[in-house]
């Protein structure tokens, strides 16, 4: 606390005279003061749980109707663009394809010719028959020409495995 003396070389003049009325009118202006910001400052804790309810309710919101990442679709060939190489096998048909599933599907579809597991299961049943000396199965499929012969140039493993178990070799 500063002396009357220190005072007035601060302020640069002799303080003015408080009297009872004017220290009371202070006291209650600060009161006042003081319990404006009591006020504020419930207002303001009030008004950051508000802010952070918000906040929570946006992050919430933004994550529920944020769509995801949408994989971006595979460029497809143009028909100039696709090597055809897959040729039906069937007499009178032209069609040609890019893939052996297309073409497969095709087989499937256009000629009765079943799938291609079903094809090679029924080619091991006529092999295995004709090592066996038995009867052809009987089948409702259209087989491709030459599908047997293929199979057994392409299968040879398999031909080798039936010719060891029936010791003996066939010729189609």
């Amino acid at each position: 606390m500063l002396s009357e003396k220190e005072q007035i070389e601060f302020l640069g003049k002799k303080p003015p005279l408080c009297t009872k009325s004017t220290i009371e009118t202070l006291m209650m202006n600060f009161q006042q003061i003081s319990k404006n910001i009591d006020h504020l400052d419930q207002d303001l804790n009030l008004l950051a749980k508000r802010l952070d309810y918000l906040e929570e309710s946006i992050t919430e919101h933004y994550t529920l109707v944020q769509p995801q990442k949408q994989e971006t679709k595979k460029k497809r060939r143009t028909a100039n663009l696709i090597k055809r190489d897959f040729q039906c096998p069937y007499e009178k048909c032209d069609k040609v394809y890019g893939t052996d599933i297309s073409l497969n599907l095709h087989i499937r579809l256009k000629h009765n010719g079943g799938s291609k597991i079903e094809r090679e299961e029924l080619a091991k049943k006529i092999l295995d028959a004709k090592f066996q000396d038995e009867v052809e199965p009987q089948h409702n499929f259209n087989l491709p020409p030459n599908f047997i012969e293929d199979f057994q140039i392409h299968h040879q493993e398999y031909i080798h495995n039936l010719e060891k178990t029936y010791n003996k070799r066939i010729l189609l």
